[in-house]
């Protein structure tokens, strides 16, 4: 789904120094993907997990610095039972 709502676009390239702003520029570019990715709150969904540079991170943080290099995705988190 969140492919779909970003146009199909694998990547994006972005100039943001925080998680938060790497997130507000995404949601702009992509509207339908600010209504998947982030609550009410304008924060990143409970079913959403950020990966950065490969690595998850179990709590990200809004302020988390970013580098110029800085590799971001954000995956759904799918259960069943």
């Amino acid at each position: 789904m969140l492919l779909r709502a970003a146009g199909n676009q694998r990547t994006v390239s972005i100039a943001a120094t925080t998680l938060s702003e790497a997130l507000t520029e995404v949601a702009a570019k992509f509207p339908q993907l600010k209504r998947l990715l982030l609550d009410s709150n304008g924060q990143l969904g409970a079913a959403h997990r950020v990966v950065l540079n490969r690595e998850v991170i179990l709590r990200p943080d809004g302020a988390m610095p970013l580098g110029d290099d800085d590799q971001i995705e954000f995956q759904t988190v799918i259960a069943g039972g």
